[in-house]
């Protein structure tokens, strides 16, 4: 089996993570200091509305949203938690991580009681992930419904009055992670996103072969979107030779493809500031930026935007709370 038969780290690890970057931050200006020990609480019922930089949206059962720390939504990161998880901790990671000018979600996955687990869900069922990538295709299989679902999200979040394609983010681990990748792959010229990043994380067997088709229909389908995929060399439940095809996969496609081992890393969520600065000089290049009426006198405009989020200091990272 490839990603599941195990719990994937939950809260415990994710408030590691979050301490570590508290700790890294602590010597950085009064402003980024205070975007990590000042989060902006979840919103757990409807988001808000701000006439210029504002999004609204209408949040479902179990989604937690939260505005960028900044007050203005420009881009929309959405975390896909991994096998047995639940979205409590991604969505606490993100509003640490205070991305600028960054919304985030944090989706539940639709499959409910995993074994093991007090209230872990997933993304697709055991049962499915085992298919050979032949009897993979019918449409009560998890793996197609999940990517359906995530299909009918996305065309939600980017409705009018929701975020461009080009603006919108995901983030996913392990499982997660492949539903991510799924999806992100097979969003091509204008539905292409802003960018996918993938932890721990490979497309299943059967997901492999239907980028098959995808290479076939490049020149016609446009761009693809930018991928992201770090990934442990000592991972044993994910196999790096199965992220690596993964990535060699999605650049035949004509995504723009990045692939990072990370030695001696097993199987887990970003482990230290090394990984952390590949996850932030990748946002760096793919998450958009509003300058403000201040400094530019037209909201309309956007450019990139250089991101840190204390990713400099984060020596401290390796440090036990």
């Amino acid at each position: 089996m490839l990603l599941a038969q195990h719990q994937e780290p939950k809260d415990k690890q994710i408030q590691e993570a979050i301490y570590r970057l508290r700790q890294a931050n602590a010597g950085k200006t009064s402003g980024a200091a205070t975007s990590l020990q000042q989060p902006v609480p979840l919103m757990t019922t409807e988001a808000p509305e701000d006439v210029h930089h504002r999004k609204r949206i209408k949040l479902q059962p179990g989604w937690l949203y939260h505005a960028s720390p900044d007050g203005v939504d420009e881009n929309l990161l959405i975390l896909l938690h991994g096998y047995g998880d639940t979205p409590e901790p991604y969505a606490k990671l993100a509003r640490q991580m205070a991305l600028p000018q960054t919304a985030c979600l944090a989706l539940p996955g639709p499959i409910g009681r995993v074994p093991g687990t007090p209230n872990g869900r997933a993304w697709y069922s055991e049962e499915d992930e085992d298919k050979s990538p032949t009897g993979g295709n019918s449409s009560s299989n998890s793996v197609t419904s999940t990517f359906q679902w995530l299909q009918q999200v996305l065309a939600g979040l980017q409705g009018s009055n929701g975020w461009q394609a080009s603006h919108t983010h995901l983030f996913g681990f392990s499982q997660g992670g492949s539903a991510a990748l799924h999806l992100a792959l097979h969003c091509r010229g204008e539905a292409k996103l802003g960018s996918c990043v993938a932890v721990a994380a490979a497309l299943l067997p059967q997901q492999l072969k239907g980028l098959i088709e995808l290479q076939q229909q490049q020149q016609a389908a446009g761009s693809a979107t930018p991928v992201l995929i770090t990934h442990g060399s000592k991972d044993t439940e994910v196999p790096q030779s199965r992220a690596q095809a993964t990535a060699a996969a999605a650049a035949r496609t004509g995504s723009i493809t990045q692939f990072h081992s990370i030695p001696g890393k097993g199987h887990g969520m970003i482990s230290g500031p090394a990984e952390m600065r590949l996850l932030m000089a990748f946002w760096g290049q793919s998450l958009k930026h509003r300058p403000t009426q201040v400094s530019t006198g037209d909201p309309s405009h956007t450019s990139f935007v250089e991101v840190h989020g204390g990713v400099d200091t984060l020596s401290s990272l390796q440090q036990q709370p």
